[in-house]
C-alpha cells in the first residue's frame, strides 16, 4: 500500500537532483551497452550460422581431412555416397601464381571443385553472372578474386601461370557460400576444376592439401548412420552437418563471446560501483530527510522502498540507454573484424539478449546499492537531528551489529556477480575463477591506491613549504568529505589495466612470432621441396642470398604396430589411436636446436639405420618406452624403427619435433622438405621469380608479408578487446564526474571562500586541475604497473617467453589518464567557477 507514496517521493527527489543522477544513468548504460552488444552479436551470429547452415557448408553433410585419402578410402567414400545420396569433392591448397605482365609470383589459395555439382546449396557470385560450368568449361580455365587481378595486374581474358602451366582467367569470384567452411587460408583465391588441378601437377604424395567431401542426402537417408560410416572410412576426419551450423566457427564464436562478455562485465561492475558511490553520497545528503520521515512514523522498510524504487528507475533508464548504445556496439563489430565479416551474410539484431543485458544491468545496480540502502536501518533520528559533526559522531557510536547490513550487502554482491559470471561463461569453474581474479585485482588496486595516496600525503606534508599553493590545495581536495578518491582510482585502474595488458600481450606475441617463428633463420620460407640439391644450388647462385638453406624433411605415415602388437589392439584411447593413423615423421641428422636428450643417445651424423627419437609428450601420450620397436607404413611401404632417444624441449625450436628419424633412413621414401633462407629485402622479388620459373610447384612465403597478415589478425583481435576495455575506463571517468557532482555543494562553498580571500578564477581552476590530474595520473600508474605485472605473469606461465617492463607505456597511460580525468572533471564542475561568493555566503 505504501508503494504509490514511495514512488511519488522517489520521483520528487529524482527531479530535484537530475544532474547528479545523470551520471548514475550513464554509468549503468556503459556496462549494459558493452554486455548487450557482445552477447547480442555472438548469439545472433550463431543463429545466422544455424539458419544458413546448408549454404555455409554447401551441403547436408561435410567430411574434411587434412591429408590425401588413400585410393581405397576414396573408393569407399564413393560407394557410401551412392547409398545415401550424391557426393562431390573439394580440394584446397596453397601454391604460387604469376602473370606475364608482372613476373613476381604471389601466394594463392587454390580451390578445385566439380563445376557440375558444386555447390549443392547456396550460390557463387560470379562476374560475368554465368553458370560455373560455362566459366570452367575446360582444364585450363580459372576464376579468380578481384584482389588477384589487382596484385598480378591482369584482367579477365589474360593468362596466369601456376604449377608450370598456363591458365586463362574466365571470370571474377566475388563471394562463396562455403568460405567459412574452407577456413581462413592465406593467399588470394583461385577457383578451378578438379581436372585443372590434376593438370597442374601440384597434388603429389605428402602435399599439404585439405580434402572436403560434400554430401547431398536423399530425403530418406539416415544422417547419423552416414556420419558413423564416414568415421569408419576416413581417419582423423572432421564431420559437420546442417544441424550443427558451422561447428568450428560456432565454437570459436562461443569462446570469443564468453571472453568478451566477461570483459564487458568488468565495465558493468565499474559502472555499478559508480551507482553505489552516487547512492551513498545521495543518502548522506538526504540524512535529515530520512530522520524526519522516521520521526514522523515511517518504518525503515518503507524508507528503503523509496530508494529501492529510485534505484530501479535509474537502473532501468541506464539499461534502456545501454541497450540502444549496445545496438551501435553490435553494428560496430563487423567493422572491427571486417576482413572476416565481409564474407558473411548480414547478422540481424536479437532483442532477447538486449533484454538480458537490461536485466543484468538492473540486477547489478541493485546489488551494489544494497549496502547503502540496508544502512538506512541504522539511521536514528535523535543522532541525526542533534549532530554537530555528522560523519564523525555517527561513526563513533556505531555498534558492530549495525555493520551487519553492510557485510550482508557485500556477500550479496559477490554471490550475485558469481551467478552472473557463471551465466555468461556457461561454466561454474570459469565464473568462479573470474570473480576471484577480479576480486583480487580490486583488492590489489585498492591497496596500492591507498599506499600511493598515503605516501603522497606524507610527501606533501614534508615538502609543503616548497610546493606551490595550488598543488597543496589540489592535493588536499582528494581528502575532502565524500570525494571517494580511492573508488575513483580503483575504477580507472581496472580500465587501464585491461586496456594496457591487451596492448602489451599483443606486442609480445608479435615479437615472439618474429623472433621465434618457423623462419627465424631467414625471411623467405619455402614449402613442398622434393629435390633439395637443385633448389639449394639455385639459391646459392642467386644474388642477395645470405647463408645456407636450412631444410627440414618430413613424411606422412601410419603406425601399424608396436612391439608386434597391432595399433588397434593397443591399450590407448580411441582419439590417440586415430592420431596414430596419420603420423608425421621428421628427419634430422644432428640434434636440432632447442632439444635436449633426456634418455638414450642421439645417432651419429653418418648413421642411416632406421632409428627413432621421440618427445617426452609423445612418450606419455602413446605410452611408449625407450627400446620399443615401432612399425610404420609410408606410401604403401613398411618402415620399422627402434626408439633410441627421448628428448625434451629446452627452448623454442623452429620446428615442432615429436617423432624424429635419421635423414638417411628415409632414402627412397617420398620425403617433403621445407626451410628458410635469408635474402636481402630488395632482392626477394627476383629470388621468388627464379624459384617459380625453375620449380613452379614450390610455395614461397615472403615472411614480411606473412608477418603483416599475422599482425593484421592480432591487431583486429586486440582492437576488439581494447574497444571493450575502454568502456571500463569510460565508466571510471563517469564515476569521477559523479564523485565531483556529489561534492558540488562543498566545492561551491570552497570556491566562494577562496574568491572572497582574493583567489582568481585561474588560480581556482589550477587547483581543480591539479586535483583531477593527480587522480588520473595515480589511476594510470596503478593500472599500468599491474598491467605490466599481469602480462609478465602470462608470459612466464603460459607463453613461455621473456617480457620486459615497459616504462614508456606506463608514462603514456599516466599522461593519457590524467588528460581524460581533467576532461571528465571539468565537464562535471565547469559551472562551479561561475558561482558568486555573495550568493553562497548569504546562504550560510
Amino acid at each position: 500500500m505504501f508503494l504509490g507514496t514511495a514512488s511519488r517521493i522517489a520521483w520528487r527527489e529524482l527531479r530535484a537532483s537530475t544532474g547528479k543522477f545523470l551520471f548514475v544513468i550513464f554509468a549503468v548504460a556503459i556496462g549494459v551497452a558493452a554486455l548487450s552488444g557482445v552477447k547480442g552479436f555472438g548469439y545472433a551470429f550463431k543463429g545466422m550460422l544455424v539458419r544458413n547452415a546448408k549454404q555455409l557448408i554447401a551441403a547436408d553433410l561435410q567430411a574434411q581431412v587434412w591429408q590425401q585419402p588413400a585410393p581405397e578410402e576414396a573408393a569407399r567414400m564413393v560407394a557410401l555416397s551412392k547409398r545415401y545420396g550424391m557426393m562431390t569433392q573439394v580440394t584446397e591448397l596453397e601454391s604460387m601464381a604469376a602473370s606475364a605482365k608482372d613476373g613476381i609470383p604471389q601466394m594463392i589459395s587454390i580451390k578445385a571443385v566439380d563445376p557440375y555439382c558444386f555447390p549443392f546449396y547456396g550460390a557463387l557470385k560470379l562476374q560475368p553472372a554465368e553458370p560455373l560450368t560455362a566459366l570452367l568449361k575446360d582444364d585450363a580455365s580459372v576464376v579468380v578474386t578481384p584482389e588477384l587481378l589487382m596484385r598480378l595486374r591482369v584482367a579477365p581474358g589474360d593468362s596466369i601461370r601456376l604449377g608450370g602451366k598456363e591458365y586463362r582467367i574466365t571470370g571474377t569470384l566475388l563471394t562463396e557460400p562455403d568460405r567459412l567452411a574452407s577456413g581462413f587460408r592465406p593467399g588470394m583465391r583461385v577457383l578451378m576444376s578438379r581436372e585443372g588441378l590434376l593438370r597442374s601437377g601440384l597434388i603429389q604424395f605428402g602435399s599439404r592439401a585439405a580434402e572436403r567431401f560434400l554430401l547431398k542426402l536423399k530425403p530418406s537417408a539416415d544422417l547419423d548412420a552416414a556420419k558413423s560410416e564416414i568415421k569408419s572410412v576416413l581417419h582423423r576426419v572432421f564431420i559437420s552437418d546442417y544441424r550443427d551450423g558451422s561447428p568450428i566457427v560456432g565454437k570459436a564464436i562461443d569462446s570469443t563471446t564468453t571472453f568478451l562478455s566477461l570483459i564487458s562485465l568488468i565495465a558493468l561492475i565499474v559502472g555499478s560501483l559508480g551507482v553505489a558511490m552516487a547512492m551513498y553520497s545521495h543518502l548522506q545528503q538526504r540524512m535529515d530527510t530520512i530522520a524526519v520521515m522516521k520521526a514522523m512514523g515511517a518504518r525503515s522498510n518503507q524508507v528503503i522502498q523509496i530508494y529501492v524504487v529510485q534505484t530501479l528507475w535509474l537502473g532501468l533508464a541506464g539499461g534502456l540507454i545501454g541497450v540502444a548504445i549496445g545496438a551501435v556496439v553490435q553494428k560496430s563489430f563487423p567493422w572491427l573484424i571486417q576482413r572476416v565479416f565481409a564474407l558473411l551474410p548480414e547478422v540481424p539484431w536479437d532483442w532477447s539478449f538486449s533484454l538480458q543485458g537490461l536485466s543484468v544491468g538492473v540486477l547489478a545496480t541493485l546489488l551494489f546499492t544494497l549496502p547503502p540502502l540496508l544502512a538506512i536501518r541504522n539511521v536514528r533520528p535523535s543522532l541525526v537531528l542533534r549532530r554537530d559533526m555528522s560523519d564523525a559522531a555517527l561513526e563513533s557510536r556505531r555498534h558492530w551489529k549495525e555493520k551487519i547490513p553492510g557485510w550482508l550487502g557485500g556477500f550479496c554482491i559477490v554471490a550475485g556477480f558469481c551467478g552472473i559470471s557463471i551465466w555468461l561463461s556457461g561454466s561454474w569453474r570459469m565464473g568462479l575463477y573470474f570473480v576471484a581474479g577480479l576480486s583480487i585485482s580490486i583488492l590489489l588496486l585498492a591497496g596500492v591506491a591507498a599506499l600511493l595516496l598515503y605516501a603522497l600525503r606524507k610527501l606533501v606534508k614534508v615538502f609543503h613549504q616548497v610546493l606551490p599553493a595550488a598543488f597543496r590545495h589540489g592535493f588536499a581536495n582528494l581528502y575532502r568529505p565524500g570525494n571517494q578518491a580511492r573508488s575513483v582510482l580503483i575504477a580507472l585502474g581496472i580500465g587501464v589495466m585491461f586496456t594496457l595488458s591487451t596492448y602489451l600481450l599483443q606486442r609480445t606475441v608479435l615479437r615472439e612470432v618474429k623472433s621465434e617463428g618457423p623462419g627465424r633463420q631467414g625471411n623467405l620460407f619455402l614449402l613442398d621441396i622434393r629435390d633439395t640439391l637443385p633448389v639449394a644450388g639455385l639459391l646459392k647462385n642467386q644474388p642477395g642470398v645470405n647463408g645456407k638453406l636450412e631444410l627440414v624433411g618430413y613424411v606422412v605415415s601410419r603406425m601399424i604396430d608396436k612391439n608386434g602388437i597391432a595399433t588397434d589392439r593397443l591399450p590407448l584411447k580411441n582419439t590417440r589411436k586415430d592420431q596414430l593413423q596419420t603420423v608425421t615423421l621428421t628427419t634430422a641428422q644432428l640434434l636440432p636446436d632447442g632439444l635436449k636428450v633426456a634418455q638414450g643417445h642421439w645417432w651419429a651424423p653418418a648413421e642411416g639405420n632406421p632409428q627413432l627419437a621421440v618427445s617426452e609428450e609423445a612418450l606419455r601420450d602413446f605410452q611408449l618406452r625407450l627400446g620399443d620397436k615401432l612399425k610404420f607404413q609410408v606410401a604403401g611401404r613398411p618402415l620399422a624403427a627402434q626408439i633410441v632417444a627421448v628428448f625434451q624441449r629446452e627452448g623454442r625450436a623452429p620446428v615442432r619435433y615429436d617423432l624424429v628419424v635419421p635423414q638417411l633412413a628415409l632414402k627412397g621414401f617420398p620425403v617433403v622438405y621445407y626451410g628458410a633462407i635469408h635474402v636481402e629485402p630488395s632482392r626477394i622479388p627476383a629470388v621468388e621469380r627464379a624459384i617459380f620459373d625453375r620449380f613452379p610447384t614450390i610455395t614461397v612465403m615472403n615472411l614480411a608479408d606473412v608477418m603483416a597478415r599475422i599482425q593484421e589478425a592480432v591487431d583486429q583481435v586486440a582492437l576488439v578487446i581494447r574497444f571493450l576495455a575502454l568502456f571500463a575506463i569510460l565508466a571510471g571517468l563517469i564515476i569521477l564526474a559523479s564523485s565531483i557532482a556529489g561534492t558540488r555543494y562543498r566545492r561551491v562553498r570552497e570556491v566562494a571562500i577562496l574568491k572572497t580571500l582574493g583567489a582568481t578564477r585561474n588560480r581556482i581552476a589550477g587547483i581543480f586541475s591539479i586535483e583531477f590530474s593527480i587522480l588520473g595520473a595515480i589511476g594510470g600508474l596503478v593500472g599500468g604497473v599491474l598491467a605490466n605485472l599481469f602480462t609478465r605473469l602470462l608470459c612466464d606461465k603460459f607463453l613461455e617467453t621473456k617480457f620486459e617492463f615497459d616504462w614508456v607505456s606506463l608514462l603514456v597511460v599516466m599522461a593519457g589518464t590524467a588528460l581524460l580525468a581533467n576532461i571528465a572533471g571539468w565537464l562535471a564542475s565547469a559551472r562551479i567557477l561561475n558561482q558568486r561568493p555573495l550568493e553562497v555566503l548569504r546562504g550560510e
